[in-house]
């Protein structure tokens, strides 16, 4: 996903005005090694799906980059982005593709 930042961002000598975020090339242990990493400062708070904290550093893990570039973003930019990744992050039953049907498996009763 590409965001257009307002203002632009610097990170390794780049100002950055763009960011393409590949959210969908995360995997499960990353999103458990962004929250192991949270915890160990000692606030379980945030590491919520719905958390700052949490949303910013998923950005920062996608893009592999220190999260501290991400948070030091304008509060516009930090808003959009924490937006769309709790929205890559929420999927209801509505959001999926229903390209694919799959057969009802019949409980087992034993």
């Amino acid at each position: 996903m590409k965001i257009q930042l307002k203002k632009a961002i610097r990170h390794k000598g780049q100002e950055l005005y763009t960011l393409d975020i590949p959210l969908e090339d995360l995997t499960g242990n990353d999103l458990i090694e962004v929250e192991e990493q949270i915890l160990k400062t000692g606030n379980p708070m945030q590491t919520t799906d719905f958390s700052r904290v949490y949303l910013i550093s998923v950005a920062a893990r996608a893009l592999h980059m220190p999260a501290e570039i991400l948070r030091d973003m304008s509060a516009h930019d930090f808003a959009r982005v924490i937006t769309e990744v709790r929205n890559f992050l929420v999927v209801s039953d509505s959001d999926e593709e229903e390209t694919e049907e799959t057969p009802e498996t019949p409980l087992a009763t034993s």
